[in-house]
């Protein structure tokens, strides 16, 4: 039996107004006809304002259509990205714009002079959304507050924080904590009993009753505020929850059919093949084992190239993108992976109602997780990074009977990164110089991994600009990079919003633009996947991303 103690808080009670002051940090607008703004962390809490074209906000798992006249609310820690809706041709498109604004909330305190920092979701709206009764107006405001914002006249930075304060107050006492959003709330309700009561049949006008909208006016505005329709999130939560019952049971296929509400087993069938694009019972033969992975998504890296898909799994579409992407659909149990497992107790709490065969654990977790997965299933940790990717997939193939589809991944590795290597123009080999680097707020400092070195080093023969002794994460200066004479420079851009706005200013900086490879075109920013990543996968989509960087071809 599980033994786990977590901290658990109620939900913010909002707080009284007076004494209360906003201070905007940043400001930016984001534009374009084929706007993608990736998943970043909002170190301070962030408004997101759509001002122009049809775009979506992706808030961890939850996508919101974005409407204009609303202000979209993302707390602190947490994180969102940004996507345009508009798939007609460039020329028919309207320009996709969004505002969006970092900002805190400060209180202070009566009979003293000091301010301290509070929760912002305790002033806003249950929901996290809030309406604007003049949009047009809202889009004024924050077109001249970015103007004024990125001013270089004080005068005019400290009136944009007059008018963000003035901003604020329009929001919140049009739709505050104490006003109610009533449809929206509404329409959350529907979703909660959809998936408590996915297995009885359920029809629209149940659910419009629900929502105490009519039919034809529930069913257009489920769509316009999730992008999908009603029914399709009820067959959605369906499928999903069949794949798991589907899995590490002995169950007949009419028998999971009927539990999750469909009572003809032959529809049943039809619908899970359109969206999985295999058929139930070929599924069920392909995902006997029950094996779990936890501690870290890299754990994914591995079991890709043995052709095993877990039945668990940490996935997060900021921290885990390309494996949440692929994934994600045929993994039953999501672990949520915050951070890289930052909510430990209630990961394990899931895992343990999951019922897995295997755990496969990350190396390095703490004791007392192992001690609570070993009450779960077997448990198996994988070794660490100084053991070499390959001997670590060809340890966890013993472990799953998949030798032989692991000693033919490796074998095909080396093929490609040998063909790459013959690819690449002669004047380039042995005669470049590298220096990767990353970026953290306002730092810039030396980064290399395993992976990298033996990638761009060892396979590549490029050489370091720097010395390999150099210490990882050690500080550099920009009169440090000039020395160096990288004829590349290869920078990790944390995406977040502290280091994305530094990021923006360094770029403008003379000391930037005049670096030799800057001005050359042989700077190239990285992304965190697969560049932060020590995993097979991870090592053949930086082959193939550096190939495509150094010889300007696609492999």
């Amino acid at each position: 039996m599980l033994n786990l103690m977590s901290n658990s808080s109620d939900k913010n009670v909002p707080k009284e107004y007076g004494g209360l002051m906003a201070r905007l940090w940043n400001i930016d607008i984001v534009h374009g006809h084929s706007l993608s703004l990736d998943q970043q962390l909002t170190v301070q809490s962030a408004l997101i304002v759509p001002l122009s074209g049809e775009a979506s906000l992706q808030q961890a798992e939850q996508i919101t259509r974005m409407n204009k006249g609303c202000v979209y609310f993302c707390a602190a820690g947490s994180t969102f990205g940004i996507t345009s809706d508009d798939h007609r041709s460039v020329e028919e498109q309207e320009l996709t714009a969004v505002a969006i604004l970092h900002f805190g909330f400060y209180e202070g305190e009566l009979g003293c002079g000091r301010l301290h920092e509070v929760d912002d979701a305790a002033f806003t709206p249950y929901d996290g959304i809030f309406v604007v009764s003049s949009p047009d107006r809202l889009n004024l405001v924050c077109r001249t507050m970015h103007k004024e914002f990125h001013s270089k006249d004080p005068l005019k930075q400290w009136r944009v924080q007059i008018d963000f304060q003035e901003l604020l107050y329009t929001m919140v006492a049009g739709c505050g904590p104490y006003a109610k959003n009533d449809k929206r709330q509404a329409l959350e309700r529907v979703k909660e009993y959809i998936e408590e009561h996915y297995n009885e049949d359920l029809t629209i006008d149940e659910l419009a009753g629900l929502s105490e909208l009519s039919p034809k006016y529930f069913v257009e505005v489920y769509k316009k505020t999730y992008g999908h329709s009603a029914m399709d999130y009820l067959a959605n939560v369906r499928l999903n929850k069949a794949k798991q019952l589907m899995l590490g049971s002995d169950s007949l296929l009419r028998e999971v059919a009927h539990m999750v509400g469909y009572k003809d087993e032959f529809y049943f069938s039809r619908k899970f093949k359109k969206a999985f694009g295999i058929s139930p019972s070929v599924y069920m033969k392909t995902r006997k084992n029950k094996m779990a992975l936890y501690g870290s998504t890299t754990l994914l890296g591995y079991v890709m190239p043995l052709d095993f898909t877990p039945y668990a799994a940490p996935l997060h579409p900021k921290w885990s993108q390309h494996y949440y992407n692929v994934l994600g659909p045929d993994i039953p149990v999501h672990l949520d992976a915050y951070r890289q497992n930052h909510n430990k107790y209630a990961n394990l709490e899931k895992l343990a109602s999951a019922r897995p065969e295997l755990i496969v654990c990350a190396y390095g977790i703490e004791e007392w997780e192992k001690d609570q997965l070993r009450l779960i299933a077997p448990l198996y940790e994988m070794p660490g990074e100084h053991e070499g990717w390959q001997s670590n997939l060809l340890g966890l193939a013993e472990v799953l009977d998949k030798l032989p589809e692991a000693e033919q991944w490796i074998e095909g590795f080396h093929r490609k990164i040998s063909s790459y290597r013959e690819k690449l123009p002669p004047g380039r080999m042995g005669q470049r110089t590298l220096l990767t680097a990353r970026l953290h707020q306002d730092e810039l400092m030396s980064y290399s991994h395993p992976g990298m070195k033996e990638l761009l080093y060892d396979d590549f023969n490029f050489q370091p600009a720097l010395s390999l002794d150099f210490e990882n994460g050690r500080g550099l200066t920009m009169e440090q990079i000039k020395e160096s004479c990288a004829g590349h420079i290869l920078l990790l851009i944390r995406q977040d919003s502290e280091t994305l706005a530094h990021w923006r200013r360094l770029q403008a900086t003379p000391e930037w633009m005049t670096l030799p490879a800057v001005r050359e075109g042989s700077f190239h920013q990285l992304s965190s996947y697969p560049w932060r990543e020590y995993s097979p996968i991870a090592m053949e989509h930086m082959a193939e991303e550096a190939f495509r960087l150094f010889s300007g071809k696609c492999p």
